[in-house]
């Protein structure tokens, strides 16, 4: 059976496998999802493998990869989102508040600077970035604060560092957890809010990308990824986000989030070599 499955389908599946546990891991993980979705496609790319040439097709993938994660989410809080609806609506509000800076900044680099997304060399300065701000976490005492007593400048400190999280290598998991630490949240207060967050955010961005691959409504091409093949980065990328996000939550408990700085200035020098050479 194997020998009648197409070569070219073959590398296709395992590159969107790749991708999209990245995009679980990265996503929830303080790692940066962008910024190694960049590194793989790049790599792709310099091998000779380019997962499509087709740019409708890339943001087809990159909507579904973010769906998965959207999913993971609201699977593993969904009993704070449901109270969000009822005892906790308060948490509403500081959604908004926190998301008001990445939509006032987002939009105008989405729609005017999206080369910022692949350029590799400030991937490489942003990784560097997230691991002094997980390292810095070795000097935030633990906090007392939960969502339910947080303030909405808390709210607004933690959106304006998300919004810093728009460059790619900048984690918006670490950044946002690390400033909700230092606004005296719990570690699991800070978590829970940080991801919660998450929501408006990948359903804004996966929205934008929608009503542009719309508005351009390109014929179908011979480079167009099977259906199939998408829905399976989706599921992918969900179940690996699930399993990303319970991980962190028990890492978070320990007081290690700082662990994941080794990983980031790793990937800084490997980045720039390679947008070097």
């Amino acid at each position: 059976m194997l020998e009648q499955f197409p070569s070219s389908l073959m590398t296709e599946l395992i590159q969107i496998f790749i991708i999209a546990v990245a995009q679980g891991i990265g996503e929830f993980l303080p790692i940066s999802s962008s910024g190694h979705n960049a590194v793989i496609n790049h790599l792709f790319e310099r091998f000779g493998h380019p997962l499509t040439e087709d740019s409708a097709e890339f943001v087809k993938l990159n909507i579904l990869l973010h769906v998965g994660s959207l999913v993971a989410v609201l699977i593993v809080f969904r009993q704070r989102i449901v109270d969000m609806f009822g005892k906790d609506r308060r948490l509403i509000l500081m959604l908004f508040i926190a998301s008001l800076p990445t939509a006032v900044v987002g939009y105008p680099i989405y729609k005017y600077a999206p080369w910022i997304q692949d350029y590799l060399p400030l991937i490489s300065v942003c990784f560097l970035v997230t691991g002094m701000m997980l390292l810095y976490t070795l000097r935030v005492p633990e906090g007392e604060k939960t969502i339910s007593t947080m303030t909405w400048k808390d709210a607004l400190i933690i959106g304006c560092a998300q919004a810093l999280a728009i460059l790619p290598g900048i984690s918006r998991s670490g950044t946002t957890i690390v400033t909700a630490l230092c606004c005296r949240l719990k570690r699991e207060e800070a978590a829970a809010f940080s991801f919660i967050l998450s929501i408006p955010v990948i359903a804004g961005s996966g929205l934008l990308e929608f009503i542009d691959m719309i508005k351009d409504a390109p014929e179908p091409s011979a480079a167009a990824l099977p259906d199939w093949l998408l829905l399976v980065g989706a599921a992918v990328s969900c179940i690996v986000g699930i399993l990303a996000l319970v991980f962190l939550l028990n890492w978070l408990k320990k007081g290690k989030l700082w662990y994941f700085a080794i990983w980031v200035f790793i990937m800084s020098p490997i980045t720039l070599r390679l947008a070097i050479f």
